[in-house]
C-alpha cells in the first residue's frame, strides 16, 4: 500500500470479492453466514452464480446530512453483473477479523446487512457496471476497533450460495 502508483484513488474503501469455487456441499442446509472461510467454501453455488468473476465492493460516505454509507458493487463482466442483479436479496457480512486462512469458530460479525437488489440506486440509469445501495448506518471506513479496513467481507445470496469473499482495504 506504500509507494507511487498511477491508479487514482476515489476515497472510501474497496474489497475485491472473489467468488468461491463450486464443490459438493455437506452443509447446504445451513442458512447462516459462516465466519470460517473453510466452511464458507463448502456451500454450493446456484447455476446463475457459477460463472461469476471477481468484482469490487466499494464503501463510501454519503453527504454530511444523511450520515450513512453507500455500498457499490462494480464489475466489468456482464455475467457477474446479471448474476448479482438476479439475486433478490444479498447479505453482506463484515467480520471481526481479516485472516482468510483461519479456521476459527463462527463468531458474530462486526456488521451485517441485507440488501434488496430491487432497491439499487442506479437501476433507473441502466448502468451495467454498478449496483448501488445506501446502508442503514454509517461505517467507520478507517482502522480502529470498529473500522472496516483489514476485515473479511462475505457476500451471500439470501439463504443460498456464497457470492464471494474478500478483505476491505483503502481505495
Amino acid at each position: 500500500m506504500c509507494g507511487d502508483t498511477n491508479r487514482p484513488t476515489f476515497g472510501g474503501t474497496i474489497a475485491v470479492i472473489f467468488p468461491r469455487q463450486t464443490r459438493p456441499s455437506s452443509s447446504a442446509s445451513d442458512t447462516s453466514l459462516s465466519s470460517s472461510p473453510g466452511s464458507v467454501s463448502s456451500f454450493t453455488s446456484s447455476s446463475s452464480t457459477t460463472s461469476m468473476s471477481s468484482y469490487s465492493l466499494f464503501f463510501r460516505e454519503t453527504d454530511a446530512t444523511t450520515r450513512k454509507t453507500r455500498a457499490i458493487f462494480r464489475t466489468e463482466d456482464a455475467d457477474t453483473y446479471h448474476a448479482l442483479r438476479g439475486c433478490q436479496n444479498v447479505d453482506i457480512r463484515i467480520e471481526k477479523y481479516g485472516d482468510l486462512s483461519t479456521t476459527s469458530q463462527p463468531t458474530s460479525p462486526l456488521h451485517q446487512f441485507r440488501l434488496n437488489m430491487e432497491q439499487d440506486k442506479n437501476s433507473k440509469m441502466a448502468n451495467l457496471r454498478e449496483i448501488e445501495f445506501e446502508l442503514p448506518e454509517r461505517l467507520d471506513l478507517g482502522v480502529s476497533e470498529k473500522g472496516v479496513i483489514g476485515r473479511q467481507v462475505t457476500v451471500r445470496e439470501q439463504g443460498g450460495s456464497i457470492l464471494g469473499i474478500g478483505v476491505v482495504g483503502y481505495n
